[in-house]
């Protein structure tokens, strides 16, 4: 299987993209193709170097927590033939099994007549100086919630792979849990593959608190989920769904 992995930036440093992008190399499964998507601020001195990275530019910068670059990247890979598609934000990592954890899981899948339209890792939560830690969200053990960086999705769920794109703008702050919320309202067949694969950089207050650390002043993203809208008439007209999105962060 071809794997595409998906990476909008920003503004993150060239630290924070080379950390994630280094980690994408590391993958012991290697047919792999990454899509490094700039929105707006294109950093190609980074680039260069990387085996299998595709770099995309977009013109100009939505700011709408990467839903659009995470879009346009995840066509441009279907239509080169992508089997799979994975998405990693910016300053996230994947363990190095990650890509071969979501094929096998797929392959077994395909072996034993039930073929899977989405695999999901699991992430553990570390914060910013603090890399060593390894810690775990309760909704994501209780599998009710799914970051977008634990996210894949397989061909014979394409319609699903650009969805971050249609997204309202006032949604797009809890896109992955939008996401999540379709691909259970589509009854897509899925699976997780119980292995904890990617690195979670959190920069929220109760990660802080589970871990026993001062909150910080600055940088925390508490504020970005301050009154989020649903518009539900716009949600019908981009996703053709009506969602009941649960109100939790």
């Amino acid at each position: 299987m071809k794997v595409a992995v998906i990476t909008p930036y920003f503004k993150e440093s060239e630290a924070v993209l080379r950390r994630g992008m280094d980690s994408v190399q590391r993958q012991t499964y290697r047919n792999f193709v990454h899509y490094m998507v700039a929105d707006g601020h294109p950093r190609p001195e980074v680039m260069e170097g990387y085996e299998r990275v595709v770099a995309v530019n977009l013109p100009s910068a939505h700011a709408d927590y990467g839903c659009t670059p995470r879009s346009v990247g995840a066509l441009l890979a279907l239509n080169e033939g992508a089997d799979v598609a994975c998405f990693l934000d910016a300053d996230n990592l994947f363990e190095p099994e990650h890509l071969e954890s979501l094929v096998s899981a797929y392959q077994r899948a395909i072996d034993d007549g039930v073929p899977l339209d989405a695999v999901f890792g699991s992430r553990y939560i570390f914060l910013p100086g603090h890399e060593h830690l390894r810690l775990v969200s309760q909704e994501d053990v209780s599998r009710q919630h799914v970051d977008t960086s634990c996210m894949s999705f397989h061909r014979s769920a394409a319609f699903v792979w650009t969805l971050w794109g249609m997204i309202p703008r006032a949604a797009t702050p809890k896109c992955d849990r939008l996401m999540f919320d379709l691909v259970r309202a589509h009854r897509l067949r899925m699976e997780w593959t119980g292995r904890w694969t990617v690195l979670y950089e959190s920069n929220w207050s109760y990660d802080y608190q589970q871990a026993g650390l001062p909150i910080p002043d600055h940088g925390l993203h508490d504020a970005t989920l301050t009154d989020v809208q649903l518009p539900s008439d716009e949600m019908l007209a981009r996703l053709r769904i009506r969602l009941q999105v649960a109100g939790a962060a």
